[in-house]
């Protein structure tokens, strides 16, 4: 899911983050203390419903079958307001699975536990992790929770018919291309209407994350400077910028009011409408393949960095053990088991989903089964070392706020691309010197 719609359904205001955490007057205990030979049961809070939470019921129901040390008590439907409201209250779960962009924001107030120590102790390997999802996971460098699952955008999904149509024999290599394609595939009635246009580059929203890594930018050099601004970034938005001056902001803003909801029989990638959209690895699987109406390839890259090849952004979910939980050693043990090969799999397999753990991409369990035909090339681009994503940070949601109201201006033509991202380090380099302190 794109990064910009996760934070608006499920951002958190600081205010009342902090309220909550310093009203905290201490934390209660999930379950019993522990005892000589008893039995610890820990409670495991997650945001899903209907299928989603019968996949997590599921695999608890089996590792809890699988020792007698440990009893997992899944709890779903636990959205992120109600998670932090358990867990400033003094009633914290043990184990949490949540949106990864609230690691940051959540650990600056203390409520999200450092895991470094935890990694050392249990010689934890890490670089079992898809490094762009584990990344999501860092706050200042250190590791404070894990994935558990990640989704990715790096495909280009494309109209057979559309492409047919004009004569166009493959889908392109190269964003240059890719513009000209889009050109070809943009159609006009006599009144100057677009009827079907090749790509929009801010459809279904604009993306300030997936744009800036496919040109190979990035937000932040590490060290708490800000590099919105950086040439990539910039260039990002101006070939975004370049349809909307080819085709008419005008023109783009009637066609988009025009088209068909996406996942009808109306949507535009189905009926040819829209010839190009970015390709995320659970959108149309019923549409993909040999015989579907939409082709698959890898999203173009800048014909001047072919070193760019298979870049993509990365969404994980999320998971973390609350600071104050009662039992954090326990959390860690079933952490570490759903991070295992034979979950990574089960979990993958069943949610249609990207494990993170590098080694299951590669069993012919996950690669074979016949339910995970659809992902296949996306399991293969998994391990690409041109994936990135968004840095997480206590401010995060504010970055992120910035860079969508700054690119919009850009993409409308009431600012300069550079004039745009320099606005963003402006606004934003002093909440980032401010965490640093």
């Amino acid at each position: 899911m794109q990064q910009s719609n996760i934070k608006k359904r499920f951002k958190l205001g600081r205010a009342l983050l902090l309220l909550l955490l310093v009203s905290a007057i201490g934390i209660s205990a999930c379950s019993g203390d522990k005892q000589e030979g008893q039995t610890i049961e820990i409670q495991l809070w997650n945001p899903f419903t209907g299928d989603g939470a019968a996949v997590v019921d599921g695999i608890i129901e089996k590792f809890n079958a699988s020792q007698s040390e440990i009893t997992v008590k899944s709890l779903s439907n636990q959205d992120p307001q109600k998670q932090l409201t358990a867990i400033s209250g003094g009633n914290a779960p043990d184990l949490v699975i949540t949106y990864w962009n609230n690691i940051g924001p959540w650990s600056e107030a203390g409520a999200v536990l450092n895991l470094e120590d935890f990694v050392k102790s249990s010689g934890f390997d890490t670089a079992q992790i898809i490094p762009a999802a584990l990344d999501r996971m860092k706050v200042d460098g250190s590791i404070h929770g894990f994935p558990i699952s990640m989704s990715m955008a790096n495909k280009l999904f494309y109209n057979k018919k559309a492409f047919a149509d004009a004569g166009i024999a493959a889908p392109p290599e190269t964003l240059e291309q890719m513009f000209e394609y889009a050109k070809q595939l943009t159609k006009k009635d006599a009144d100057g209407n677009i009827t079907q246009i090749g790509f929009i580059p801010d459809y279904p929203w604009i993306d300030n994350v997936f744009w800036p890594i496919i040109f190979g930018g990035s937000w932040d050099d590490g060290n708490g400077k800000l590099t919105a601004n950086q040439k990539a970034n910039v260039d990002a938005i101006a070939y975004q910028a370049a349809y909307y001056k080819e085709f008419g902001n005008n023109g783009i803003s009637k066609f988009k009011s025009g088209m068909g909801q996406m996942n009808t029989p109306q949507d535009p990638i189905i009926t040819g409408d829209l010839a190009m959209i970015i390709g995320w690895e659970n959108w149309y699987n019923d549409k993909r393949g040999e015989d579907g109406e939409i082709g698959v390839a890898p999203f173009p890259y800048p014909q001047d960095r072919p070193e760019l090849i298979n870049s993509g952004m990365v969404s994980p979910v999320a998971m973390f053990i609350p600071a104050k939980a009662e039992h954090q050693e326990e959390a860690w043990k079933v952490m570490q088991y759903l991070l295992s090969e034979e979950v990574q799999i089960e979990y993958a397999i069943q949610n249609k989903t990207i494990p993170v753990r590098l080694s299951a991409l590669d069993n012919p369990k996950l690669k074979e089964n016949e339910a995970t035909i659809p992902l296949r090339e996306f399991f293969e681009s998994a391990k690409s070392p041109n994936l990135n994503g968004f840095p997480n940070s206590i401010y995060i949601n504010e970055y992120l706020q910035v860079l969508n109201e700054e690119t919009e201006k850009a993409l409308k033509g009431q600012i300069s691309a550079q004039e745009a991202m320099d606005t963003v380090v402006e606004k934003m380099q002093p909440k980032a010197d401010e965490a640093k302190k």
